[in-house]
C-alpha cells in the first residue's frame, strides 16, 4: 500500500508546525517524529487509510502501545497522536480525532492479570474446532513458553524459525535483536500447527504465504484479530480476569522469577532495555516470597532441641 500524498505533506505540514508554530524542544520533535512514523508504519501495515482511522481502530493500536512501551511512554506517543489528528481535523484531512476519545488518566494504566499454574493448564487444555482452534491453541502456547510481545509472535515467518537451535531470531522494541527459544513441547505443537496451516493453504489455492501465524483467509493474522482470540477463548473458559496477549507475557516472566531465574536473564529474554522495567512488569507471587524467606532467613525455622 502507498499512502496519499496528502497523508505524508500532513505529517510534514505538522513537523514543521511543531518547530515554527508551537517551538517544541528539540528532543521532544525528535519523539513525536518518531511516534508518529510508528504509526505510519501500522497504518501501512495493515492497511488503514488515514482519513477511515476509526475509534475502533485507535483503541486496537493503544492496546498494541500498551503491550510493548511502559506507560510513560505510551502517554507520549497518544499525546503525539492527539495533537496530529487536531491538526489534520482542522485541515479537513480527517473527520474526528479519535485520539481524543483515548483516556490518558493513570487509572487506564494496570500490571496485567498473571495466570496460575491451574488457568495456564485450563488454557492449554482448551481446544476450538477447526484450523481456527488449532491456531489460537499454538497461539497461547507460542505467548506462553517464549514470552513474546504480541506483535513480535505475528511478524514470525515461518523461515525464520531455527530447529536446530531451536530459536527465533526477533527483532523488537527499537529495532533491538534477540532471540526468543522454543521448548521441545512447543516444536512437537509447532509441526501439528504447520500441518494444518499446509492443509488450509491449499485447500485456499495460496503458495507465497510466509507468516507464521495466518487468518482462516491465508493472510497474515492482524493485530486486531488476535484480542478477538483472547476475547472469546476468554468467555469459553468463563474466565472473570483481565486475559490479553501481555497476561502470557507476564505470566511467562513471573513463573521464571518464581523458579529462581535470575532478573538480568529475565530482562534479556523479555528484551527489556532497563532492569528497572523487568522489576515493574514482573510480578513474584506472595507464595514465592513465603518460601524464600523459610528457606533463607535465619530466624524462620525453630531451632531444633
Amino acid at each position: 500500500m502507498n499512502f496519499m500524498n496528502d497523508d505524508r505533506e500532513g505529517l510534514d505540514a505538522y513537523l514543521k508546525h511543531l518547530d515554527s508554530g508551537l517551538k517544541l524542544a528539540v528532543n521532544s520533535q525528535k519523539a513525536y517524529s518518531r511516534d508518529l512514523e510508528d504509526f505510519f508504519l501500522y497504518i501501512e501495515e495493515y492497511g488503514i487509510e488515514l482519513q477511515d482511522f476509526s475509534l475502533h481502530d485507535a483503541r486496537d493500536y493503544v492496546r498494541k502501545l500498551k503491550d510493548e512501551w511502559s506507560e510513560k511512554t505510551v502517554k507520549r506517543k497518544i499525546s503525539a497522536l492527539r495533537g496530529f489528528f487536531t491538526f489534520l481535523q482542522k485541515r479537513g484531512l480527517v473527520k474526528a480525532n479519535v485520539f481524543s476519545e483515548i483516556s490518558l488518566s493513570g487509572g487506564s494504566f494496570h500490571l496485567p492479570s498473571v495466570l496460575s499454574r491451574s488457568e495456564v493448564d485450563q488454557l492449554l487444555s482448551y481446544r476450538g474446532k477447526g484450523f481456527d482452534g488449532c491456531r489460537d491453541h499454538f497461539l497461547f502456547l507460542f505467548l506462553f513458553n517464549t514470552g513474546a510481545r504480541i506483535s513480535e509472535a505475528l511478524s514470525v515467518d515461518v523461515g525464520m524459525i531455527e530447529r536446530g537451535e531451536r530459536r527465533i531470531r526477533i527483532v523488537g522494541k527499537g529495532s533491538k535483536v534477540r532471540y526468543i527459544f522454543l521448548s521441545p513441547v512447543t516444536m512437537e505443537e509447532l509441526d501439528h500447527y504447520l500441518e494444518e496451516r499446509g492443509r488450509l493453504l491449499d485447500q485456499l489455492g495460496v503458495r507465497d504465504q510466509k507468516a507464521l501465524f495466518i487468518s482462516s483467509r491465508g493472510n497474515r493474522l492482524p493485530f486486531s484479530s488476535a484480542h478477538v482470540i483472547f476475547s472469546r477463548t476468554k468467555e469459553a473458559l468463563g474466565w472473570q480476569k483481565d486475559f490479553t496477549p501481555h497476561t502470557l507475557r507476564h505470566t511467562y516472566a513471573t513463573m521464571l522469577l518464581d523458579r529462581g531465574a535470575d532478573i538480568r536473564v529475565v530482562q534479556s529474554l523479555l528484551g527489556h532495555e532497563s532492569i528497572s522495567t523487568t522489576q515493574i512488569y514482573t510480578h513474584v507471587s506472595r507464595s514465592s516470597l513465603h518460601k524464600v524467606y523459610d528457606m533463607a532467613h535465619p530466624h524462620a525455622h525453630k531451632e531444633e532441641k
